[in-house]
């Protein structure tokens, strides 16, 4: 199966081409499932420690099914998403076995215990008579076999997943398991070495409480399953505002040991899009801030900054700055971006500075109308560039002050709309040389030395009828 886009994907096979539309991704208790969705319905494609087992076309969810519980418990991460991006691109899904052939390979490659477990992932699939019906085997041949541990194990697996299974329920309180039953009331750390599928599923139970994920985390990355790890810290970090600094720290640590810059870059800016709370932003915005700018980001640093919601502290302003000038003149300020309000107490040297950039790029497509409603918010301001805008506007359309006019747009460099304003005033005062001084200027700045010339000659007419 190979990415298409964000949200399709297609696999080959004996239908080739056939394309899915995904619509999510579930962690859960070692287990992660695909859920997607074609034509002609709705599939699962599971997963265990991520390695692919199948994927089944799926009507119907039988209700306390284990597919159930990782759709209804499982930490989702919806699409289109980097999570999920990075998640099909390392383990892609293949052609679907039939139940039996992913049956057979699970028995050849687990552990008993452990394939039983996985089995049971399947139980929307296969009546549980049958399933039981295998579990129960493989129970019984642990017994024949005099280790009660791991029979113990599975009849505990079958009372957690089918609590009103008589079979199990009648063997599991047997003098012969009462010492291993013992090991179920030790702590975690204890019970990962006697059970650790039990124990797993008991950390992810209580996942909330930080002794307990740290735990899971520690068990997660022994396993290699840093995708889950990742995926763990995500959840928690989009609900959590106690000890997210804390986390926070060990999720940038991980992302950093697994994964690429670009990865890192889109599940940052995921996770600062889905971060609630404004203290906690701007945790992550810091962070995802410094990455753009090692990486040479600076459109997406323009982006961060132009529609935080907050005003930018001093050393923001001054990032914002260095991204500008690094984008340089050439760039398209995309100004519906800024919210101007939150200039309103920036720093009066960054504010000149960033006004010389700005005021220029304003007037490249839009009149004094526009720049003068744009820059509203800002002009009680005591900058000179603001009394120079409110005085343009105030004038543009008054005729004998076209002069002034087109000397105020050549203070900032609009030297198009100076030319404009010097040629109206010339069809005022005909017989004034100041205006045609100018043009003669303003002509050669912009290279336009035929212009330039003709007003030359224009200029000693007037200068010898004066």
């Amino acid at each position: 199966m190979k990415l298409k886009n964000e949200r399709v994907m297609s696999i080959e096979d004996t239908n080739p081409n056939i394309t899915f539309t995904i619509e999510g991704l579930y962690f859960f208790q070692g287990f992660q499932v695909i859920e997607a969705y074609k034509n002609d319905g709705c599939y699962y494609a599971f997963y265990y420690k991520n390695q692919f087992l199948t994927e089944k076309k799926t009507t119907k969810i039988k209700r306390n099914s284990t597919l159930a519980k990782i759709l209804t418990q499982g930490v989702y991460i919806p699409s289109p998403h980097p999570l999920l991006d990075c998640f099909t691109s390392k383990h892609p899904l293949q052609q679907s076995p039939t139940l039996n052939v992913t049956w057979k390979k699970i028995n050849k490659t687990y552990p008993k215990v452990e394939a039983a477990y996985i089995l049971t992932a399947f139980d929307c699939y296969i009546k549980k008579e049958k399933l039981i019906s295998i579990v129960k085997d493989i129970c019984l041949q642990f017994r024949r076999d005099g280790d009660f541990l791991n029979a113990y194990s599975i009849l505990r697996l079958v009372v957690e997943k089918y609590p009103t299974n008589e079979w199990a329920r009648s063997l599991i309180s047997h003098l012969d398991y009462h010492k291993y039953s013992l090991h179920y009331q030790s702590d975690p750390v204890t019970l990962l070495k006697y059970d650790s599928i039990y124990a797993e599923n008991e950390l992810y139970s209580n996942k909330e409480s930080a002794p307990f994920f740290h735990l899971l985390q520690k068990k997660l990355r022994s396993e290699s399953r840093e995708q889950e790890c990742l995926a763990l810290y995500f959840d928690r970090l989009t609900k959590e505002t106690q000890q997210f600094s804390e986390l926070f720290h060990e999720f940038i640590e991980l992302l950093s040991t697994y994964y690429s810059e670009q990865e890192s870059l889109s599940i940052l800016q995921s996770l600062y899009k889905e971060t609630i709370s404004t203290e906690n932003k701007a945790i992550v915005q810091v962070q995802y801030l410094s990455i753009l700018w090692i990486s040479k980001q600076y459109q997406g640093i323009f982006t961060v900054l132009a529609q935080h919601k907050e005003p930018l502290s001093k050393a923001q302003m001054d990032l914002f700055l260095k991204a500008l000038h690094q984008l340089g003149p050439s760039y398209s300020i995309p100004f519906e971006l800024i919210n101007t309000n939150n200039l309103v107490h920036t720093d009066k040297e960054q504010l000149e500075q960033l006004m010389l950039i700005l005021i220029p790029k304003l007037f490249e497509k839009n009149n004094i109308n526009y720049v003068y409603n744009w820059l509203k918010p800002l002009l009680h301001l005591s900058l000179a560039s603001f009394h120079t805008i409110k005085t343009m506007y105030h004038i543009q359309e008054e005729p004998d002050q076209q002069f002034y006019l087109g000397q105020l747009y050549y203070q900032l460099d609009q030297l198009p709309q100076a030319v404009d304003c010097f040629l109206w005033d010339i069809e005022m005062n005909p017989s004034s040389s100041k205006p045609i001084k100018w043009l003669i200027k303003v002509y050669r700045e912009l290279g336009m030395l035929e212009e330039s010339k003709s007003y030359q000659h224009l200029y000693k007419l007037v200068q010898k009828s004066s």
